[in-house]
């Protein structure tokens, strides 16, 4: 492996490693349209109200899924635990259960100062930033589903930077922002879930909510916000489903 292949953090990464990158246009609506939809979280806090709603319930290598209808599309949820280890496994499960379209929702520190507690944020690519290699640690969301998302949701757009350590200090915050210029949110989840699926021909895409500033009260401040705010971009799925082109089931039946 060259010596080019490993990080500097010097620099945002799509200009030192810009790469191949998915066409933003490339996803057809049928595309968008078809198939199971996953959601996935990390706690069960950031499941919102889905899993009440669920029809079923399931185990499946260790995680509970809970299975249900909105907007006429089946939707498998589950919440698989903190860190992206647990992300990567909840992703290839709700895969091997043949999602379609995953989504990645939850709780975000902002690395923004005008990025309050309670904004909504969304992905436009997530970077696996601890990772020392370049190869691989990128990822884009499906443009269709982040404007689909956008259009029934605002909220700020950008980098989501993953990690597998909270960012609770000013310096480490600024050394990322440094680092990615446009990074708007630091967690330790999305990089690793939007890589499965996106390996997996899935439409991905991530919303998340800030519960603290990434800074010295950040862990206190995530304690503090995390019960009421967590599951706002769980609850903001079927806003997103109403965007997007009707499934072909449902066409079928309206023809009838």
């Amino acid at each position: 492996m060259g010596a080019d292949a490993w990080q500097d953090g010097a620099m945002d990464s799509s200009a030192a490693n810009p790469g191949p990158q998915p066409a933003l246009g490339a996803v057809s609506p049928e595309e968008l349209a078809s198939g199971p939809i996953g959601v996935l979280a990390a706690l069960d806090a950031e499941l919102g109200g889905l899993p009440a709603r669920a029809a079923a319930g399931m185990r499946r290598q260790g995680l509970e899924l809970f299975a249900m209808e909105l907007e006429e599309r089946e939707v498998l949820v589950t919440a698989a635990g903190v860190g992206v280890a647990a992300a990567a496994h909840g992703a290839a499960v709700l895969v091997a259960e043949g999602v379609r379209t995953l989504l990645v929702v939850g709780t975000c520190g902002g690395l923004r100062s005008d990025l309050r507690p309670g904004t909504l944020v969304h992905c436009e690519r997530a970077v696996q930033a601890d990772l020392e290699v370049r190869a691989g640690r990128e990822v884009q969301a499906t443009s269709g589903l982040l404007q689909a998302w956008r259009a029934a949701v605002p909220g700020a757009v950008g980098t989501f930077l993953t990690r597998d350590r909270m960012v609770r200090s000013p310096w480490t915050r600024l050394r990322l922002r440094r680092a990615w210029p446009s990074a708007v949110s630091a967690d330790m989840e999305t990089a690793a879930a939007l890589a499965v699926g996106d390996r997996a021909g899935c439409c991905i895409a991530a919303l998340r909510v800030v519960t603290d500033g990434a800074g010295w009260r950040a862990r206190r401040t995530f304690m503090e916000n995390v019960e009421g705010m967590a599951g706002r971009p769980a609850d903001a799925v079927e806003g997103l489903l109403r965007e997007l082109p009707e499934p072909p089931s449902s066409a079928l039946r309206a023809s009838l």
